[in-house]
Order: structure tokens, then sequence, then C-alpha cells
């Protein structure tokens, strides 16, 4: 028998990468024609930044936090440049 050392940090960036791919399969649930969903990973990829250009961003957020991103604690609300950003992750 071969033994596997258990990686929780490949386990959790596994977990960051499944969150993005449902984001963006889910995107036409949240967003019209109008408005911009970003999503950049952080550089440890143990985080996904989520960018938002829209006018009710902060709505968005919620709706997403509520429906996809549960298990996660949104945190670092930011704006650039006209874009909304909140970063979810470990």
């Amino acid at each position: 028998m071969i033994y596997i050392p258990y990686d929780p940090i490949a386990d959790r960036r596994g977990v960051i990468r499944r969150l993005a791919q449902q984001l963006s399969q889910r995107t036409h649930e949240f967003f019209d024609r109008t408005e911009e969903a970003l999503l950049y990973f952080d550089a440890d990829g143990l985080g996904l930044w989520v960018g938002i250009r829209s006018i009710r961003a902060r709505q968005l957020f919620e709706s997403l936090h509520r429906s996809v991103c549960r298990n996660f604690v949104p945190h670092a609300y930011r704006v650039n440049d006209g874009v909304a950003w909140m970063r979810f992750g470990f």
C-alpha cells in the first residue's frame, strides 16, 4: 500500500477552485447584461477575490454569499475604479 500524506493546503486550494468554478457557472443567475463579474485568485491560492461592476454590488455580494459562498466569511470589501471587490477564502 502506498501512503500519500494529507496536505491541508492543497485541499483548501481545491475548495477555492471549486468555488470559482461554481461562481463562473452561475453568473447568469445573479448578473444581468450590463453588469460584470471578475474572479481572481490570491497569490497563494487560498482566497478568491470577486469583483463586481454594478450599481447594486453590495446586494449582489449578499446574494452570492447566501447561495454560493456560504461557507466563507466575506471580508476586505473595497471599491477601485468603479469595481467593488470582496475576498472569500481561508
